[in-house]
């Protein structure tokens, strides 16, 4: 039906054009879907099986990862297992994180790193950790892998002697560093480069100690961990990748190996994303790159209004680091752009920091980030409520501190937004 000097021209172009490129054609084949322009939704929980052969080979397959071969037709069994939507968005992200081998969707941030931590660590093991993290990471470290044996250490600062004396104490244990880098509120950026030089060192609880990076809030543009040596990535989906505010996500990406573990997992214990969300996620990867670009560019001008004002005490944003700030050198380094999430504190403390946040018009009082509208929220008493105090005041997460997320609106309406709410105190 389709002329045979046509056929499957979207795929033979893919592999020297930019990511901008293949994401909007990769992982999907018009072939198999009556040559339809756009992804469908495939909303189905079973597939047929051509011959009972056919449903025997790819329960052997799925249920025996390690006798894989290059080639095999691993198929498509039930929805809880894989899904083509699934498939397609996996390989659409891909594109996106460069040197990453294979990529698993998940149905959140927290369902990517729960999923990939039970996949690939064992009770005895000890994972260290950049702090702070998000509020619900910290939870699942401290209070969640505890349960299984499994032991969590917070490193502050981002010396890399610092992580290397954590890594000493547990030596023969460690079997994991978690690296989320810019930090989730106080923007503190960690060498990711210089841990993976550190873990090599170690041959830890299995052999290798992993370092994982949450790409969260500078990914997929503006940084590249894979490039700088680690070996898994994690993503909430939520955030810049779906970038809407309309659907909830994760991905983890890596070696082969690995993502075979840990999809493995996935499916065993049904922490599978429904084909429209990852439909809505292959949808939104199609403009990740301009969006998250154009809100930092918004970031940039809101950062510098922000310094400008009174009753601001401080302002924690990439694009204002200065050159003598030992940060500075680590974000040239790793980063090519500066994302548009902002920290700030200002006058007083929570009284003041609620009065800002109850009289926002325009900015909305909202926790999450990286969506089309600016989001703004009081990180001690909202998304880290569940951080220990002690840990908070360590790295300064305090009352006064108010996190701004950038979205797409003029920057000259949120700045008379934030002036007025800022003016009222």
């Amino acid at each position: 039906m389709h002329g045979d000097n046509k056929k499957n021209w979207w795929k033979s172009a893919l592999p020297n054009c930019q990511p901008q490129t293949r994401v909007l054609t990769a992982g999907y084949d018009p072939d198999l879907s009556e040559m339809s322009a756009k992804v469908p939704i495939f909303p189905t929980s079973t597939f047929l099986f051509r011959t009972a052969e056919d449903g025997e080979r790819f329960f052997y397959l799925q249920n025996n990862p390690d006798k894989r071969t290059p080639g095999d037709d691993l198929g498509l069994i039930y929805s809880r297992m894989n899904n083509p939507n699934m498939e397609i968005v996996e390989d659409k992200m891909l594109t996106q994180e460069l040197g990453a081998e294979a990529a698993a969707v998940l149905p959140s941030g927290m369902s990517a790193i729960s999923t990939m931590c039970l996949a690939l660590l064992k009770p005895g093991d000890y994972i260290i950790y950049s702090a702070p993290v998000y509020g619900g990471t910290e939870h699942f470290f401290h209070d969640i892998l505890s349960k299984f044996g499994i032991h969590a250490i917070p490193v502050y600062g981002p010396d890399p002697a610092e992580y290397k004396a954590a890594i000493d104490a547990h030596k023969d244990n460690v079997a994991m560093v978690f690296i989320e880098t810019p930090a989730n509120p106080t923007m503190a950026q960690t060498d990711i480069e210089a841990i993976v030089q550190l873990a090599k060192k170690y041959k830890g609880a299995n052999g290798k100690v992993l370092v994982v990076s949450d790409n969260t809030f500078l990914g997929p543009v503006f940084q590249h961990p894979f490039q700088l040596g680690v070996d898994l990535v994690v993503y909430s989906a939520t955030k810049f990748l779906g970038g809407h505010s309309d659907l909830i996500g994760g991905f983890v990406l890596g070696g082969k190996d690995l993502l075979t573990k840990v999809k493995s997992f996935r499916s065993v214990v049904g922490a599978t994303t429904d084909p429209f969300c990852c439909w809505l996620i292959s949808r939104s990867l199609e403009t990740v790159e301009l969006r998250m670009r154009k809100c930092a560019e918004n970031a940039m001008q809101i950062a510098e209004f922000l310094v400008g004002h009174p009753n601001v005490t401080k302002v924690i944003y990439p694009g204002l680091l200065k050159e003598n700030d030992p940060q500075c050198a680590i974000f040239k380094k790793q980063c090519s752009g500066p994302g548009s999430l902002i920290s700030f504190y200002v006058k007083g403390g929570k009284k003041e920091a609620f009065e800002v946040l109850n009289h926002v018009k325009i900015c909305r009082l909202a926790v999450s980030l990286g969506g089309t509208e600016t989001l703004i929220e009081h990180p001690r008493r909202h998304t880290h409520a569940s951080v220990p105090e002690e840990m908070c005041q360590k790295v300064g997460l305090t009352d006064s501190m108010i996190r701004i997320s950038i979205g797409l609106e003029a920057p000259i309406d949120l700045i008379e937004d934030l002036n007025q709410a800022l003016n009222r105190i």
